[in-house]
């Protein structure tokens, strides 16, 4: 969904919209939508600089990272995208990054694709390490049996650990 920035009101422009993943340009290899994007946002405008805030909700299918089954995540998140133009980006190479820099992103013309920052947003929203549940116990390391269903006689010590070797010096004094 392409904007107009010299189109934008005084009093901004609402988006209320359900989008799917081939409206926001998401890949299946990039991530699995199970439901819409419900997405509620405000463009605003103070000169050329663009403000963005506004909310999204979905579900989609993740991987758990401890134990490696497929479960259903909720995301309900609230944003605040800051877009200047791109002519207003420094070009010196030699100045640092300031924390508030990180959170400015550039726009060049005179439109921008608003998906693309609620496909940003979005991505943004899951999690780096994500968990089936908040106290999954993972897979037992010997043999590989998940422990959240079932228990195993196995013994973490078994593991080929490389303090063992520090341990069998002072066993052989």
């Amino acid at each position: 969904m392409k904007v107009l920035i010299n189109k934008i009101p005084d009093e901004g422009i609402e988006i209320h919209s359900s989008e799917n993943a081939e409206t926001l340009n998401i890949l299946p290899s990039d991530m699995e939508l199970k439901d819409h994007v419900l997405i509620d946002a405000k463009i605003t405008t103070e000169g050329p600089v663009l403000f963005v805030d506004g909310s999204l909700k979905t579900a989609i299918n993740l991987t758990c990272s401890r134990c490696g089954v497929d479960f259903l995540y909720d995301v309900d998140v609230f944003f605040h995208c800051h877009e200047e133009p791109l002519s207003q980006a420094s070009k010196d190479e030699s100045i640092f990054l300031l924390k508030k820099d990180m959170d400015i992103d550039h726009y060049g013309g005179n439109e921008i694709e608003i998906n693309d920052i609620f496909r940003e947003q979005l991505f943004l929203a899951v999690p780096m390490h994500p968990l089936c549940r908040e106290d999954c116990r993972g897979l037992c390391r010997v043999c590989g049996i998940n422990l959240n269903t079932k228990t195993c006689d196995c013994h973490a010590e078994d593991l080929a650990n490389p303090f063992n070797v520090i341990k069998g010096l002072f066993k052989e004094q």
